[in-house]
């Protein structure tokens, strides 16, 4: 009789990224490309094999920068195929840092799963002096395997701390530390072989998100516009004259738009196309103001523009109508 205890089968999704990549020496930081599969990663970090078995899948091998929506949605097929899998525990998703932060947020609403679904990327290519990849990866798989990681949604690993996906940001262009939880902080902290966590992410995720992704064939155009002061009206008569479903402000402070900024907003208004208010201060909760009504604007709350975006473009492909996108927005 086998009675040895049961290891946990967890998926490996690889998608490229800095932890796939490698350059031209060891302080080469910044000029490197995508070099490696997912099982490549694997195999130059054996520790995680003790943590788990392992099988992998690749979707995509690319720079994070480079994901557009039919490759977002081909990686959320990976992972969705994945967590429905009932012989697989956990999926762990290796990801470039540029772009970590929408994947991952767009994962945490529309995988219907209760099983920990972990995203994790590097700062600095594999083959780099104090390359933070490995140890990040190995920290991904000690919170797959962790039951306490169960129900929390997406979560996103990096330098010994864990992330809800909602609220995590890319802070830093380069610093081995640009990843973190913006004023909500970090749920749980990695100590050796064990995940303590301190918080639950509590807006609705994963079993409780509205959103189905076998719904979905596509994701709508939505554009971002960073506004600033002098701004014009025609980046937003461009958007609107090429078809975009809704508009992303990234608003100054508490999501206030220039003059052209408003004015585009009117066109949007006249388009029937959402547009929503959100902050490029980076945090903080965008207020509803009594001029929103005038253009039906829409609040982003504490989303960032690039989550706004994303979640603009999940409502409109779920079918939600502008009247609607403010009860969605508060909600999640």
């Amino acid at each position: 009789m086998n009675n040895a205890p049961h290891r946990p089968y967890v998926m490996i999704v690889g998608t490229g990224g800095t932890i796939a990549s490698s350059g031209s020496g060891t302080v080469d930081y910044h000029n490197y490309k995508v070099s490696s599969t997912v099982e490549q990663i694997l195999s130059s970090v054996p520790e995680v094999g003790r943590l788990a078995e392992l099988v992998t899948d690749q979707p995509v091998n690319v720079d994070s920068f480079r994901i557009d929506n039919a490759s977002l949605l081909k990686i959320a097929r990976s992972v969705e195929a994945a967590a429905a899998d009932p012989e697989i525990d956990a999926v762990v998703v290796t990801h470039g840092t540029d772009t970590l932060e929408e994947t991952a947020f767009f994962l945490h609403l529309v995988i219907r799963t209760a099983k920990p679904i972990i995203v994790v990327g590097a700062m600095r290519p594999a083959g780099s002096l104090s390359a933070d990849g490995p140890l990040n990866l190995y920290n991904a798989l000690v919170v797959a395997t962790s039951e306490a990681a169960w129900g929390k949604g997406v979560l996103v690993v990096a330098n010994n701390h864990v992330y809800g996906a909602r609220d995590l940001v890319k802070r830093d262009t380069s610093a081995i530390a640009a990843i973190e939880g913006s004023k909500y902080g970090v749920i749980a902290e990695i100590c050796g072989d064990e995940v303590h966590f301190a918080h639950t992410p509590a807006r609705p995720h994963t079993l409780d998100s509205e959103f189905v992704l076998s719904s979905i064939q596509q994701l709508p155009v939505v554009d971002i516009m960073f506004d600033h002061q002098g701004a014009g009206q025609h980046l937003y008569q461009a958007s609107v004259a090429a078809g975009s479903k809704a508009i992303v402000v990234a608003g100054m402070g508490n999501g206030s738009l220039s003059a052209g900024a408003r004015q585009g907003a009117f066109l949007a208004h006249q388009a029937g196309i959402p547009f929503i208010r959100s902050s490029r201060t980076g945090q903080g909760i965008v207020a509803p103001l009594n001029s929103d009504a005038e253009f039906g604007i829409i609040t982003g709350g504490s989303l960032t523009p690039q989550k706004a975006r994303i979640l603009a473009a999940l409502a409109i492909a779920s079918g939600k109508k502008s009247d609607e996108m403010q009860s969605i927005f508060d909600r999640y």
